[in-house]
């Protein structure tokens, strides 16, 4: 995580590149799961969620509660104390977090830097409440520029553990969480799945 730690200032000055109509559409690809009567009772954990921009987003469009989960301190620094979105220090891998506790985990642009992906998944399970879900928006590494980024985050120390939309929703699928991968703009898709019953 040492390319974080320095770049953490770079990503809490451009790290709020979602506007209004994609924030909207991300809440909606979350619609199913948010279900509490009373909004404020919904819970999301943004796995890696870095500056908590979208997490900030999200509250807003949702009033859900949100909560950012990440490794890196110089990132989640940028998130208020005193504001909507709860800021918490830790892995995907091993999750803070009581059972049940959420009702969908999203992970944007940050699943191919989880050093455990399975054992990644198998936290989201445990932390996510039953009939809850997972969103994974993702880059798909074919092309050539795309695998001229995989290549440099592997040269700065990083997993880079990239997943095609094919294979990204056989891994979710052989791990318990069953979904489709929607191609979006540019290198860009999202895997939105329901979490099954152990």
């Amino acid at each position: 995580m040492g390319f974080f730690n320095w770049a953490a200032p770079a990503f809490g000055h451009f790290a709020d590149r979602w506007s209004h109509e994609t924030i909207r559409e991300v809440a909606g690809w979350l619609d199913s799961y948010l279900v509490a009567d009373d909004a404020t009772q919904n819970k999301i954990l943004d796995v890696g969620g870095g500056t908590g921009a979208l997490a900030t987003r999200l509250h807003e469009v949702t009033n859900a509660q949100v909560t950012v989960l990440d490794p890196t301190p110089q990132m989640l620094r940028y998130i208020s104390k005193d504001g909507p979105v709860t800021a918490v220090l830790g892995v995907a891998e091993e999750m803070p977090f009581k059972d049940d506790a959420f009702d969908v985990v999203i992970v944007t642009d940050a699943f191919h830097h989880f050093r455990d992906q399975p054992g990644a998944i198998q936290e989201f399970r445990r932390v996510i409440r039953p009939g809850g879900g997972v969103l994974v928006v993702e880059l798909d590494p074919r092309g050539l520029v795309m695998r001229a980024i995989v290549l440099a985050e592997k040269l700065l120390g990083e997993p880079g553990a990239f997943f095609t939309p094919d294979q990204m929703c056989h891994f979710m699928s052989q791990h318990g969480i069953s979904g489709t991968c929607t191609k979006m703009s540019g290198a860009s898709y999202r895997f939105v799945g329901d979490v099954q019953a152990s």
